[in-house]
């Protein structure tokens, strides 16, 4: 991504002896500046640029400028939608995380809310939470729930689980009846859990997905804001350190 840019901003260094820019503020007012560091960083999509030489005859918008802002703006779009696949948002109720699961059989889904329980060895569901699949159990046994009652326990194989960014395909659960005042339509089980890296932030109710890979995106995007907020000159500034660096 770095690279592209890089390239893209290759034509800047041969500026025009002296820049104009104007752009619209709120109020429909045309405001001429002579440096791109005094717009505001809220007009800056508005900016037109006038370059003047060989007489003040005006040049046209640096077209090369022009495709930088617009790649830079697709990079950061394409980082937001991968950063928010890595974020979940969940909800916290005392030491519990409610996960939201999406379960897919046939062509039907159901969306359920799952306890998080690395106490679990697997994925369990209320009967209730997938009434609507119409899908087919079997026997599975029998499991000792926490008050030390055994309860009849049936099967089912699921086409695909989804959660967070992760879509599981023929997915075995359990399915119970529920829980009485349970707050939940069952429990989200190690089977899932210890395949995946993930953090729970208490403090902002949700969860980081791969939170390393999500510390990446975060810093490449902080990259990328910072050079949508330089000037023209600043731009020059950075490309030639970068040749020189190559250098």
């Amino acid at each position: 991504m770095r690279a592209l840019i890089l390239a893209i901003l290759v034509g800047l260094s041969g500026s025009a002896s002296a820049e104009i820019f104007h752009y619209i503020d709120d109020k429909g007012r045309k405001v001429y500046v002579n440096r791109e560091s005094q717009i505001p960083h809220q007009y800056r999509e508005r900016v037109e640029t006038r370059a003047e030489k060989n007489g003040g005859q005006p040049a046209p918008v640096d077209p090369q400028l022009s495709a930088f802002r617009h790649e830079l703006n697709t990079s950061l779009n394409k980082l937001d939608e991968a950063i928010d696949d890595l974020v979940t948002p969940v909800k916290v109720l005392g030491n519990q995380v409610i996960v939201p699961v999406r379960a897919v059989y046939g062509n039907r889904s159901v969306n359920t809310r799952m306890l998080l329980d690395t106490g679990a060895s697997g994925t369990v569901f209320h009967r209730s939470a997938l009434k609507d699949l119409n899908g087919a159990t079997y026997s599975a046994g029998q499991a000792r729930v926490a008050s030390g009652e055994m309860i009849e326990v049936q099967g089912i194989n699921l086409d695909r689980v989804e959660i967070g960014p992760f879509k599981i395909g023929t997915t075995r659960a359990m399915v119970i009846d529920p829980v009485s005042g349970a707050s939940h339509d069952g429990l989200l089980g190690m089977d899932f859990l210890r395949q995946v890296d993930y953090r729970i932030d208490f403090d902002n109710q949700r969860i980081l997905w791969m939170p390393d890979r999500l510390r990446e995106l975060e810093e490449q995007r902080a990259d990328l804001e910072k050079k949508k907020a330089m000037d023209a000159d600043e731009l020059r500034a950075s490309l030639s350190d970068s040749k020189e660096s190559a250098d």
